[in-house]
């Protein structure tokens, strides 16, 4: 795992603020709110995440039978608070055969222009755009909530990707194996943990790599 921040669009190095530049630069996208390391998952840093973000900050609750909290992730900088949070969670998969036995899921919810979750479905666009939110949707999980329709993404075989609007900002759900994408989905309910006070008591495991990408 880095212990640098990172661009959100690129996954680059970025250059600290300096007299010259205000705000983080990504020699390619220029000026950046700055993708932050991973962080271990536990109650302390939940409520902080929760005290400290502008968009929500999703969890599956109650979590799946024999499933973990398992890291957290940040868009942001000491300027103003998380422009993007990635929750990920990892259980048992029962899958198809040769199927791995763990599942991970990756919740980002992160405001328009971040470019985060385009890249960490392998796009070269900013935001979803109206071609990938048309036409059926592939599960109906509930944020908040209210039903949130999330549309399949095209994305590498080894994972499933879906994307939507929840609580006024882009919400982006990344699965793996692919075959445990939006059948899980449609049996999640959602809740943001910055309406939670405290934050509920989840349990948590080992960092996943799917959280430690750079």
């Amino acid at each position: 795992m880095s212990g640098t921040a990172r661009c959100p669009r690129c996954d680059g190095a970025v250059r600290a603020p300096s007299i010259w530049h205000s705000s983080a630069t990504c020699a390619v996208h220029g000026a950046v709110v700055p993708l932050q390391p991973a962080c271990p998952a536990d109650a302390v840093h939940l409520q902080w995440v929760a005290r400290h973000s502008e968009v929500p900050v999703w969890l599956p609750w109650p979590l799946p039978d024999g499933w973990l909290l398992t890291g957290t992730r940040c868009v942001r900088d000491d300027r103003c608070d998380a422009q993007a949070v990635v929750v990920a969670v990892s259980g048992p998969h029962r899958g198809a055969p040769g199927d791995p036995p763990v599942a991970e899921l990756l919740l980002v919810a992160e405001q328009p222009g971040t470019g985060l979750g385009a890249h960490l479905a392998g796009r070269e666009d900013v935001d979803p755009g109206e071609g990938l939110v048309s036409g059926p949707p592939a599960a109906r999980p509930h944020a908040g909530g209210a039903a949130a329709p999330l549309w399949p993404v095209p994305a590498d075989s080894d994972r499933a990707v879906l994307v939507g609007e929840a609580g006024g900002v882009w919400l982006w759900a990344l699965l793996w194996p692919a075959s445990a994408g939006a059948t899980l989905l449609e049996d999640l309910e959602l809740i943001d943990l910055r309406e939670r006070e405290p934050v509920p008591d989840v349990p948590c495991g080992a960092m996943s790599p799917r959280v430690q990408w750079a």
